[in-house]
């Protein structure tokens, strides 16, 4: 089971995901997402970094996300081939709104 958070993270990165997908990006490119600075960067920017890692590391270790660590950071991010499988079997009315999908997604 995810938090509310984690989440809300997966959300994000699956939907940049299949805008990626829509503009020809490769798969592989599609689900790199660098690292956790470049997601708090560009995804979370009103969330610490320590927060960030955090719930990449939640989400890594329920099959999510690959991640590759250095030190207290996440170096490397990946969407799961899991995570595309999972958030493609959601129901089409479950994307109509983040908080509609957060409270739908994952009982």
């Amino acid at each position: 089971m995810l938090t509310k958070d984690a989440k809300t993270v997966l959300y994000e990165l699956y939907k940049e995901y299949r805008i990626r997908r829509q503009n020809h990006i490769s798969k592989s490119d599609a689900k790199d997402f660098i690292s956790s600075h470049s997601i708090q960067e560009n995804f979370f920017p009103d969330w610490s970094i320590d927060d960030v890692v955090d719930t990449l590391r939640e989400l890594g270790r329920n099959g999510y996300l690959y991640n590759v660590y250095s030190g207290n950071t996440v170096y490397q991010c990946e969407l799961t081939d899991y995570a595309i499988s999972v958030m493609e079997n959601q129901k089409k009315e479950t994307f109509l709104t983040a908080v509609d999908f957060i409270s739908k997604f994952i009982p």
